[in-house]
């Protein structure tokens, strides 16, 4: 489905690679590669060692004087082996949760929120939403995905030492691992509040602290086995804790509250250095000596232990998220610009640095001067060998918005995003590869006729067309500059595309040229679907349908009781059809789209795509990660599990367990068994409102990289020769 142009009131429309895990153990220097390409097959034997293989390769193919003489064979053949090169080493194994597996972005796409490593620089978690905790053991260049307790956000996480770290989340949950996060065992924090930060300090980093919603702060002895409520007298969120050794520590939230304890959280000290401005985050750089950064680019420093504070002015009013010291002088930030902030003189004064595309990052640490990382949306991570100057990416894939996804078949897919962004993939998307669009207008759906040619609609009018199954992309003239939402061919000439303000287009030149055609709406018209050659339906704003039974002559308004917004309509053959909206409404139809019923679901969610998969079942995707499925006509529905909570906007059916969803972050998943209703509670979320408007030098591993589509660098580290 298409990511929505309605008015402000409409709502947000808003890969990991799946590898074979019986190979997860196998040395990537030692693997045999096989390529397949226009029906040849190429092979890289396996002496060939993977990590010195791909400096070479990245120059060759990477040389831009080499590209106007290089065959198209050859670029691609360059491309698929530099992608394959850098995206090997990210990820050790994938488990299928609840019968689904990310394929982009890598190893997975749910918002991270807090990052934590050893002090050797190789042991390191990050955690997030929806179960996501992720590990590494070589410095984050490869990541492994554990399967825990499931339904949880993780909001902190503190590697204590060697191999052993915990983990805090929502409703009180405590996790702790031994041995680097193989195997976790939940204990009992003795709260259901939200816990959102966690650390430790005192030998051996045995006592610590843990902060959450309401104020509530507890405390552990015993490297988190045991722990016990502490009173602080505050009863306002607190978002951050740091502790310097067992005596003293400190914590940070809303309203501008800061807490303080010199005798281990027996009592604890209250101001308010930011005044009314949260406290973000807090580094003690000796134990009179702290740093504290918050909202509205409030930093502030204390040398007393807190009994006075001096503001630094950073000349930026951004809301500062996360921050991390080395030692004590040298210290970074970020903050909700995508700026990265750089002291060297114990945080009196900082320098900001760009971090290409901006990205969200909310939680940054360093394990010495030059090492660091930092985590942010879509499940990205960064990686820095140079003290928070440049960046790289740990992570693989698009974290644009997917608005829509074809597969020709089984193997050979399109999936279409903002930005102008298009991806391919031959092998049921293990491997996903942008191709050039020549736009950067927001690409809202594709439709295919056959296994070569194929049409995308997109923002301003925007027409693409392709003969050879998507490896390329040429221009059509539409005549217009309103946004197209829709596209849908009847033969490999005759096609049309609906969008704005009741707009319709008709071509019969394969998509070359476009003529309006009267629709009599001004609705905004959001999916069309043809059922033959005559007869076919759109839907569009406030419960519109409109139906032609003229191949597409003339439309008429077909009368229903809906006011809902109305973004998808699927047909399984010239009588059975389904239509989704906002807020969970489902409508289905027997007659060929003359009359719809209004189908009772269990969600409220805004669904932005369904698809049939036969005469009784259909399987609609939404927000909040919403998956329903019908197996009787729409008459009932039930919710699937699902392994994010993002903004699902499209989604595939090919049979059996070839189904994908796609959405926003650049998110696509692909299911690893049949699909399965289960009665699941689902949550009372308000719907999303559109955030878019209308128109929219110590020794450390050296590091090589490329640029990825604009994106920021990969990182992969550089290996010696032999």
């Amino acid at each position: 489905m298409r990511s929505r142009k309605l008015p402000t009131r409409r709502p947000e429309r808003s890969r990991r690679t799946e590898r074979s895990t019986a190979n997860s153990s196998t040395n990537s220097s030692s693997v045999s590669v096989y390529l397949k390409f226009d029906g040849d097959i190429f092979a890289l034997p396996p002496s060939i060692s993977w990590m010195n293989f791909v400096p070479r390769i990245t120059n060759f193919c990477m040389r831009s004087s080499l590209l106007p003489i290089m065959s198209r064979r050859l670029y691609v053949i360059c491309q698929v082996i530099v992608f394959f090169a850098f995206t090997s080493p990210f990820v050790l194994a994938q488990r299928g949760a609840n019968g689904w597996v990310w394929q982009n972005p890598l190893p997975q796409g749910n918002p991270l929120s807090a990052i934590h490593f050893s002090k050797d620089r190789t042991f390191g978690l990050a955690v997030g939403a929806d179960n996501s905790i992720l590990t590494t053991e070589n410095g984050g260049f490869e990541w492994r995905m554990n399967s825990v307790l499931g339904g949880v956000n993780y909001n902190g996480v503190f590697v204590r030492n060697g191999k052993n770290a915990i983990v805090v989340g929502v409703r009180g949950a405590v996790l702790i691992t031994d041995n680097s996060g193989k195997d976790w065992k939940p204990v009992d924090s003795g709260t259901r509040d939200h816990l959102l930060d966690v650390a430790f300090a005192g030998p051996n980093n045995t006592v610590g602290w843990a902060v959450g919603t309401y104020g509530r702060v507890i405390k552990t002895t015993d490297g988190g086995e045991t722990w016990s409520l502490q009173k602080t007298g505050s009863r306002n969120d607190l978002a951050s804790v740091t502790a310097f050794d067992a005596a003293n520590a400190a914590a940070g939230g809303s309203a501008g509250t800061f807490l303080l304890t010199s005798n281990g959280g027996a009592t604890w000290k209250s101001s308010a250095p930011c005044g009314v401005a949260a406290v973000n985050a807090i580094q003690f750089l000796t134990a009179s000596e702290i740093v504290i950064a918050g909202q509205a680019g409030c930093v502030a420093r204390t040398v007393d232990g807190g009994a006075t504070w001096s503001r630094i002015e950073i000349f930026s009013r951004g809301d500062l998220l996360s921050m991390c010291f080395s030692d004590g002088r040298n210290g970074s930030m970020t903050d909700s610009n995508g700026l990265v902030w750089i002291t060297g003189d114990g945080g009196r004064t900082w320098l900001p640095f760009n971090v290409r595309t901006n990205p969200k990052l909310v939680s940054v640490h360093f394990a010495d001067q030059f090492t660091g990382w930092a985590v942010g949306e879509n499940g990205l991570i960064v990686r820095t060998d140079d003290g928070g100057y440049s960046w790289q990416r740990l992570t693989q894939g698009g974290r644009e918005d997917v608005n829509d996804l074809a597969f020709l078949n089984n193997e050979l897919g399109v999936a279409v995003g903002s930005n102008g962004r298009i991806w391919i993939t031959n092998d049921a998307g293990k491997m996903w590869l942008p191709v050039f669009s020549n736009t950067a207008s927001n690409l809202n759906a594709v439709h295919f006729f056959d296994g070569q040619r194929g049409w995308i609609v997109g923002d301003r009018g925007v027409v693409l067309r392709t003969i050879n199954g998507g490896a390329s992309w040429g221009q059509g003239i539409s005549g217009v500059t309103e946004d197209l939402l829709g596209v849908h061919f009847v033969t490999d000439r005759l096609g049309f595309a609906v969008g704005a303000a009741g707009l319709i287009l008709k071509t019969t030149s394969a998509g070359a040229y476009w003529e309006r055609v009267e629709s009599g709406t001004r609705s905004w018209l959001e999916d069309i679907e043809f059922l033959d050659d005559k007869h076919a339906v759109a839907v569009g704003d406030k419960g519109t349908i409109i139906r032609t039974l003229n191949g597409g002559q003339t439309w008429a308004s077909v009368r229903t009781n809906v006011a809902e917004d109305l973004f998808s309509a699927s047909f399984n053959d010239d009588r059975i059809g389904f239509a989704v909206g906002a807020n969970g409404i489902v409508l289905s139809t027997a007659d060929g789209g003359a009359t719809w019923t209004d189908n009772e679901t269990p969600i409220r969610a805004n669904l932005f795509a369904v698809t049939a998969l036969g005469k009784d079942s259909a399987i609609a995707v939404g927000e909040q990660g919403t998956i329903i499925l019908t197996e009787d006509g729409g008459r009932s529905w039930k919710s699937q599990r699902n392994i994010t909570g993002k903004v699902m906007q499209a989604v595939v059916y090919r049979g059996g367990q070839n189904v994908w969803i796609a959405g926003r972050g650049g998110s696509i998943l692909k299911r690893t068994e049949q699909l399965s209703p289960a009665d699941i509670a689902s949550p009372r979320i308000p719907p999303v409102l559109r955030s878019l408007p209308r128109s929219r030098p110590t020794i450390r591993e050296p590091m090589i990289t490329i640029t990825d589509d604009g994106d920021i660098p990969v990182a992969v580290p550089q290996t010696k020769n032999n």
